[in-house]
């Protein structure tokens, strides 16, 4: 078990001959097979999407957009995560070796920055449930719905606005050195709070928001829709149980942060295997999200299906005997 270092001052993190070694490198190794996973998936999804991007149809490309601004968020996001491992590992395989050189302004940035691209994956989840809401209420105004350059716009600010949410954190010093990485101590009960209520909250709650009208939009509508405005509303529920699917994977991630926390307020022990649990939740968190988009959206199954081919009537002239 390591010992928890004060979190108000930059102290030097000493590696016992004690400290489980073998045990950390596994689960760093373990680690950074589920970022390959993640990063090779993902990248898989995009340059496909961008090879078939002539097949699609124009009332595709917008959702088209927002996968691939998901898929792009959760792209970088592992790849900071793998980075942090990557040092972890080399780390472990030396761990008398004094790590202060990592305990800089660097660590606290590359923490700072895999924070931005972790929201804007979970902003990623709100820009399709509000092009779906669109969807609905916006039935007879597709131009309100279709037009890309919107979208695009709505990119721009979701980029700023996961730039400056996570601020506050490096400002205030709440990025800490520990076990070759820096980041938001879990044994910090107010730099958790502050991270979870800009992290995790602020991202998720729109999102939640979004749908909860939609569904309450629905049920107060659903006698004044027309059979052709059923249909579409059936084709969109089932983006919604997707969504729901992802709301529950964002859920899950946080859980472990913020049960951490309390054990050690109320039992004043952290075990060394905790924070693998936690990343790990983090990981398998946005694998299973990625897959819970490419399983439940429509729009996808085009990118491994074959185009078409239409084979016009033969005509046969006058037969002869």
């Amino acid at each position: 078990m390591f010992t928890v270092t004060d979190n108000h001052s930059i102290t030097e993190y000493i590696v016992s001959s004690s400290y489980p070694l073998v045990p950390n490198i596994i689960l760093d190794f373990v680690a950074i097979a589920f970022c390959s996973i993640a990063i090779c998936k993902t990248c898989l999804f995009i340059v496909w999407i961008l090879l078939r991007r002539l097949l699609t149809e124009s009332e595709h490309k917008v959702l088209f957009l927002l996968s691939v601004n998901m898929y792009a968020s959760i792209l970088i996001f592992n790849c900071f995560c793998i980075d942090m491992f990557i040092s972890m590992v080399k780390g472990h395989f030396h761990p008398n070796v004094f790590q202060t050189r990592y305990d800089s302004l660097w660590c606290r940035l590359n923490a700072y920055l895999s924070n931005v691209f972790l929201i804007c994956s979970l902003y990623s989840t709100t820009f399709q449930a509000f092009h779906r809401c669109l969807r609905i209420i916006r039935y007879t105004s597709p131009a309100t719905y279709q037009n890309i350059h919107w979208y695009l716009v709505g990119i721009v600010i979701q980029v700023l606005l996961s730039l400056l949410q996570p601020l506050p954190l490096i400002l205030a010093n709440i990025y800490q050195y520990n076990d070759y990485h820096c980041q938001v101590q879990f044994t910090n009960w107010s730099g958790m709070i502050v991270a979870a209520g800009l992290v995790w909250i602020l991202p998720i709650s729109p999102t939640i928001a979004t749908y909860l009208y939609t569904i309450y939009f629905i049920r107060c509508n659903s006698l004044h829709f027309t059979h052709r405005q059923h249909t579409r509303i059936k084709r969109d529920m089932t983006v919604i149980r997707r969504i729901v699917w992802l709301i529950i994977f964002i859920v899950i991630f946080g859980i472990p942060a913020c049960s951490t926390t309390v054990v050690y307020y109320l039992f004043g022990y952290v075990s060394w295997w905790e924070n693998y649990v936690i990343w790990l939740t983090f990981i398998l968190s946005f694998i299973g999200v990625s897959a819970a988009q490419t399983f439940y959206s429509p729009h996808l199954h085009i990118l491994w299906s074959r185009p078409s081919r239409r084979v016009g009537p033969t005509i046969h002239g006058p037969y002869r005997s």
